[in-house]
């Protein structure tokens, strides 16, 4: 893959912004703790000239790699191959799961992380989906609500 990115650095003006290897940390805040994220040689365009660097698209799309893998998600790439294994539409899966389907396409395309418990829960149906079949749906107008007695 090309890698496409600014050849002129933002700092010195310099046309000698190359591909290299440095030690990066960043902190994300996720759900409701702080991690820091250190990955010691990402591939980044650094100015040859002042040494400052850039995070282009495929940066940031590493370091969130570094990141999901790190506090345990699933990457967005699991999470379509397992929808498409159990050959569900993003719709079918997110009305299964009870979310909105355009927040399974941002998970999907990386966009967005997604919660722990709703990590968990799509790991929970992907291993067995069979078991969503026995939960009953949210009562619409026309069932009356059942007290356990």
């Amino acid at each position: 893959m090309d890698r496409e990115f600014c050849k002129k650095c933002p700092k010195c003006q310099a046309k000698t912004v190359y591909l290299q290897p440095v030690p990066y940390s960043t902190r994300f805040d996720y759900d409701g703790r702080k991690h820091v994220v250190t990955i010691p040689d990402l591939i980044l365009p650094q100015c040859t000239q002042c040494g400052r660097i850039s995070i282009d698209r495929v940066g940031n799309l590493l370091i969130d790699a570094a990141f999901r893998k790190q506090v345990g998600l699933l990457a967005p790439e699991e999470i379509r191959s397992q929808r498409e294994a159990l050959g569900l539409t993003q719709e079918q899966l997110a009305d299964k799961l009870r979310i909105a389907a355009a927040t399974l396409s941002r998970w999907e395309t990386g966009a967005q992380m997604q919660q722990r418990s709703l990590d968990l829960l799509m790991r929970l149906y992907f291993k067995n989906p069979a078991l969503w079949h026995d939960l009953d749906p949210s009562p619409t107008l026309s069932q009356p609500l059942s007290m356990p007695v």
